[in-house]
């Protein structure tokens, strides 16, 4: 049997193409917003290191160098220039994927990031992922037994995991968690990913630290945004129509419910990323997080400007993808744009 599919008609065109402009228009204009702030971060990072005191020029050459061996470090890194020449060099550079090569390590900023994410990335991720399924779980049953103690029991729970200090949870877990089921509690395997039983070992309890105080967050975002869904006409209808609870929290209330969580679980991806450092310190991991303390301890301005400022893109990114995805997904913000 032949299916006849009938063209749009010109009304039907007329009612879509303003929707169509529409969209690009939001398109557009947040991706815009989101390369002035790309910019402003720039600014904002190259300047402010290289208002902080001390001399790195003089840092490298040591106590026993003389002011003309300190002008010659200096001028053979470019650092005797102008600020504003030193910033339009750098930014080039960084618009064509060269973040410059650390003076100390001689190393590329550019190949050690990319050997730091191998740690730092996952951690993230895999934080994240476990974070997001507790709550998830945990928050959708908070906020159906809102009226019990189990309701009020898991309410002051998410509030004390959200008060304790990631390095507090770290330091409780290699006590007490570590020894008793033989996991590593620090370091990371030299061969890295070539080794995933390993290196997936050594992640765990860092992941478990990082998710707890992020996991318990979004269980009060969860919970908050469910009980407002449970409350809506849409759902006593629903019950009315002969729909079955469980089912009307599944495929209704949480569904509706995904929209204003977008935007938290999008700071909270940010704050992973940010939140690593001190959990990469709690257990020795070669990431991103030990890299940026120790070059910011040597003051190796170009390591950490590279770091920086790939982490600030790293935030901005995830804010786009969540801002143009509220947009176009919620009609009531893409009528009012």
């Amino acid at each position: 049997m032949s299916v006849h599919v009938t063209a749009p008609s010109h009304a039907q065109e007329q009612f879509l193409a303003p929707e169509k402009t529409r969209t690009l228009r939001i398109i557009l204009s947040t991706i815009a917003w989101s390369l002035v702030a790309l910019a402003a971060a720039s600014v904002i990072i190259f300047f402010s290191l290289h208002i902080l005191p001390g001399d790195p020029a003089t840092l490298m050459g040591g106590f026993d160098a003389t002011p003309e061996q300190v002008d010659l470090i200096r001028h053979q890194y470019g650092w005797d220039r102008p600020v504003i020449v030193q910033y339009v060099q750098w930014l080039g550079g960084a618009l064509g994927g060269d973040l410059g090569v650390s003076p100390y390590s001689k190393n590329s900023v550019t190949s050690e990031l990319v050997q730091k994410m191998q740690v730092t990335l996952p951690l993230a991720i895999f934080s994240l992922l476990l974070a997001l399924a507790f709550a998830l779980i945990v928050g959708v049953y908070a906020a159906v037994r809102s009226h019990t103690k189990m309701g009020h029991l898991i309410s002051w729970l998410s509030q004390l995991g959200i008060a304790v200090p990631s390095f507090v949870v770290g330091m409780l877990l290699i006590m007490y968690v570590a020894a008793p089921f033989g996991l590593p509690f620090t370091g990371f395997p030299r061969a890295g990913w070539e080794a995933p039983q390993e290196a997936f070992r050594s992640l765990i309890l860092p992941t478990i630290t990082l998710a707890i105080p992020q996991g318990a967050m979004l269980t009060r975002f969860v919970r908050s945004a469910m009980l407002e869904q449970l409350n809506q006409d849409y759902v006593r209808t629903a019950r009315a129509q002969g729909m079955g609870y469980m089912r009307t929290i599944l495929t209704q209330a949480l569904r509706n419910a995904w929209l204003p969580l977008l935007s938290v679980i999008a700071l909270d991806a940010a704050s992973l990323i940010m939140g690593t450092v001190v959990v990469e310190q709690v257990f020795a991991l070669p990431g991103i997080g030990q890299h940026l303390v120790a070059s910011v301890t040597k003051r190796d301005i170009v390591m950490v400007q590279g770091f920086l400022m790939v982490l600030s893109s790293l935030v901005i990114l995830i804010m786009l993808l969540s801002n143009l995805a509220s947009r176009l997904l919620d009609p009531r913000i893409r009528v009012a744009t």
